[in-house]
């Protein structure tokens, strides 16, 4: 079966199927659909959930293990699988084997970012597909992105007229993760309202994720000093990781497609144009693009993954920062020139330049 985030809350009252493989390029509906599938299985008794992250060397035995154990907490399971990169041949035929016979009484739960449509029209892809269910969320053209924000104002009870939905469009760089977080500070501040451009500015215009985005442009130009202060201030601030990392995941996948083609052209402009990239960001990608290799680029993703089990692992918030930093620094290429450290209340700090 294969379904869209729109169809999956229907899907889930019919029936709970024992396979859900969920992948795409934005991270917000990836996230809310695994999300709806987690708590329609703890509805049905599914109280147990094991994590595998899949990286390089991941030895895939632990899946099969993992899904063919006894539990000894819960009749029912989750098994959630977290790909991190590409599946290899013991990947492709442990998932195979799982989908030709589902473990019973265990929901197994597989995530990924992009995947390539050629790898999703056969193999491991459609094999989970065929014996659950698959939800590939693409990523959303900028035109579909008022219309997408209208309907989440709706379903927070909140209407918009076409300018305002489109100024928060433009205000959240397309992030959708972001404007679900200013709808979210809409309803509280302009509760069952009809939002206009006044309400969105001044809702909007002096957002945390703003801050981000400015943070992120300063990195993108090669500006250290001013990134290494950008991060302090909005980690003084009170700006939650989760928060920048959203903005800065969906700023690498443009940033690797700006770099691949720089890569092959040579022309930094063509090359942050062909990424997406709204207007008045164009020069700082096309800055980027000269700068950093695709492989940076994409080690960027692979280290924002990293951070955010940091964040969310005990005590260690201020290590989560200290790589946001460390990232920062390599990124705009002048690590050296603003080395940093630690202070004793686990705050950064840094030698400016």
């Amino acid at each position: 079966m294969r379904l869209t985030p729109s169809q999956l809350p229907a899907a889930l009252k019919q029936r709970l199927l024992p396979i859900y493989l969920v992948a795409g390029e934005e991270l917000l509906l990836v996230q809310e659909s695994l999300d709806a599938i987690r708590a329609s299985a703890r509805a049905l008794g599914y109280l147990e959930r094991e994590i595998l992250d899949v990286e390089r060397g991941f030895d895939w035995q632990r899946l099969l293990d993992s899904c063919n154990s006894m539990s000894l907490f819960a009749d029912k399971r989750i098994v959630e699988v977290r790909i991190a990169g590409a599946v290899d041949a013991a990947g492709s035929a442990a998932l195979n084997a799982l989908a030709k016979k589902p473990p019973g009484d265990v929901l197994l739960l597989v995530s990924a970012g992009k995947i390539e449509w050629r790898a999703r029209s056969g193999g491991w892809f459609a094999a989970l597909e065929s014996a659950g269910a698959s939800l590939y969320v693409e990523r959303q053209k900028p035109q579909e992105l008022p219309a997408w924000i209208e309907a989440r104002l709706r379903q927070a009870g909140l209407t918009a007229e076409p300018d305002a939905a489109r100024r928060l469009a433009q205000l959240t760089e397309g992030n959708l993760l972001a404007a679900a977080q200013e709808i979210t500070k809409l309803a509280l501040l302009y509760p069952q309202a009809r939002i206009g451009l006044d309400e969105v500015e001044a809702a909007v215009s002096d957002s945390a994720q703003l801050e981000v985005y400015d943070w992120i442009n300063k990195v993108l130009v090669g500006d250290a000093a001013g990134s290494v202060r950008g991060l302090e201030r909005m980690r003084d601030a009170g700006v939650e990781i989760p928060a920048i990392l959203g903005a800065l995941v969906f700023d690498l996948r443009k940033l690797i497609v700006a770099t691949t083609v720089y890569a092959r052209t040579h022309n930094a402009d063509a090359a942050a144009e062909s990424a997406g990239v709204f207007k008045q960001r164009q020069g700082a990608f096309a800055r980027a693009a000269a700068r950093i290799k695709p492989a940076q680029a994409r080690d960027g993703l692979r280290l924002c993954a990293r951070i955010d089990q940091l964040f969310k692992s005990t005590g260690m918030a201020a290590a989560a920062w200290e790589e946001l930093l460390t990232w920062a620094l390599n990124a705009s290429g002048a690590a050296a020139a603003a080395p940093a450290t630690a202070t004793s209340r686990g705050t950064i700090a840094t030698a400016r330049s």
